[in-house]
């Protein structure tokens, strides 16, 4: 079993983190790139739109200060995002388990 958790981290280029051996040994790291991920171009492809999506939310001028993005603006991508996690559930099938976590 491949435990992973699907979070987003400013600027870290990944959505996806190893928390078991198991995951690690299979992916080499803690962070996860996308490329090596076991499912379609199209799921990477919108793996990789929303990890730049979210960026774009940081002030990187002052990241201690308030997000550039509306509750609104939020609450779009959250549900973007976790509908790409459940598309990633269901493409990684029975030997991954994938926890959300919804907070940027």
């Amino acid at each position: 079993m491949y435990k992973l958790k699907f979070m987003f981290d400013w600027g870290s280029g990944v959505c996806l983190w190893s928390t078991n051996d198991s995951a690690v040994e299979k992916f080499g790291d803690y962070p996860v790139m996308t490329d090596v991920l076991p499912v379609s171009q199209e799921l990477k492809a919108e793996l990789e739109h929303l990890i730049d999506w979210h960026d774009e939310a940081l002030n990187w001028d002052d990241p201690a200060g308030d997000l550039f993005w509306s509750d609104s603006q939020i609450q779009e991508f959250m549900t973007a995002a976790k509908k790409a996690y459940l598309v990633l559930c269901n493409a990684l099938g029975a030997d991954y388990e994938i926890e959300f976590y919804d907070h940027l």
